[in-house]
């Protein structure tokens, strides 16, 4: 599996100064609202020369005016990636491409160049525009647009409660437990009542602020004891399909959130931060969720025919539905 060099490279940040910091020092400014860095270390980055406000190099002790311009130049260590991407249709305004596991679709916290949106465009052009996307442990199509005009023809097609909703997705997820029969979760998805990870979402008749969701679940393949599960979704919501598999019982293979409780995710999360790899398999558990965006059906932006895009299941599905 291709992986991203982990060697740190010069990056630069640049942001306005909120008009809610108004009359702060700097030196306040940054440990209150970037808190990766103590005031210890904001001291250092500033006797180094790194940050500068409205094009002169800061003290830290400067009183902060709502607009003011800030810089700062730091050497930024990414996570680890998997580089194992291809492109598998490209045309005048559409590429298809299989996204592997550990690879995430944008910008987000640590990542900045390794990510799916950013390499992509290195070889193919920075027009390029994200349709929609996929988890960063999920696999599988993504559909990406050569141009801005294209993007809004194929997101119009999408609709997050299934009305108007011309895309059609296919996933495949290998999950715990036996399904015996195709399942139709009706049940709403909202955020997790007492929750500590704040992006958990749940279909328990708890949930706050509930929103409608649908998706079929047909049994595919059985193995031992878990089951490749074919995941048909008609609404859109964050995580659905992982919430509706957990609500029903059978929660997806690798899954650090759903099927276990906060703590679970947390200590994940701790361990990465130190800096564990994520590639890593155990006997009981692969490194990643077993979730996988198998098809995606759609209008062409160019002559609305109806095409398929299809990602092939990963060979490790098998292995783990078997174990």
């Amino acid at each position: 599996m291709p992986k991203s060099d982990p060697q740190p490279h010069a990056i630069t940040l640049q942001s306005r100064i909120p008009n809610d910091a108004k009359g702060l020092s700097l030196l306040a400014f940054l440990s209150q609202r970037f808190r990766y860095l103590d005031r210890d270390g904001w001291l250092a980055e500033l006797a180094n020369g790194k940050i500068s406000l409205d094009g002169e190099r800061a003290t830290g002790d400067e009183q902060l005016r709502g607009g003011m311009k800030l810089r700062y130049e730091k050497l930024h260590r990414e996570p680890q990636v998997s580089l194992d991407y291809r492109v598998l249709h490209q045309d005048a305004s559409l590429l298809a491409v299989d996204k592997p596991s550990h690879l995430p679709m944008h910008a987000d916290g640590p990542f900045i160049r390794n990510t799916l949106i950013y390499r992509l465009r290195e070889q193919h052009g920075e027009n390029l525009q994200l349709v929609h996307r996929l988890d960063r442990e999920t696999s599988g199509i993504c559909i990406v647009a050569t141009n801005k005009v294209a993007q809004a023809a194929v997101q119009a097609q999408f609709s997050p409660v299934g009305e108007g909703n011309s895309v059609r997705k296919v996933y495949l997820a290998v999950v715990h437990g036996r399904l015996d029969q195709a399942v139709r979760c009706e049940q709403p998805i909202g955020h997790k009542f007492g929750r500590e990870v704040t992006l958990r979402r749940s279909a328990a008749s708890d949930a706050e602020n509930p929103k409608t969701a649908y998706t079929t679940l047909e049994p595919v393949r059985h193995g031992p004891n878990k089951t490749l599960v074919r995941c048909l979704p008609e609404t859109g919501r964050t995580h659905q399909i992982r919430v509706h598999l957990e609500q029903a019982g059978h929660p997806v293979i690798g899954d650090k959130l759903y099927g276990h409780p906060d703590s679970h995710y947390l200590a994940f999360v701790a361990r990465m931060k130190a800096g564990e790899s994520v590639f890593e398999d155990t006997a009981e558990t692969p490194n990643r969720h077993l979730l996988h965006a198998h098809q995606i059906y759609l209008r062409h932006p160019d002559d609305d025919s109806e095409q398929c895009y299809e990602a092939p299941i990963p060979e490790e599905f098998e292995r783990w539905l078997l174990s």
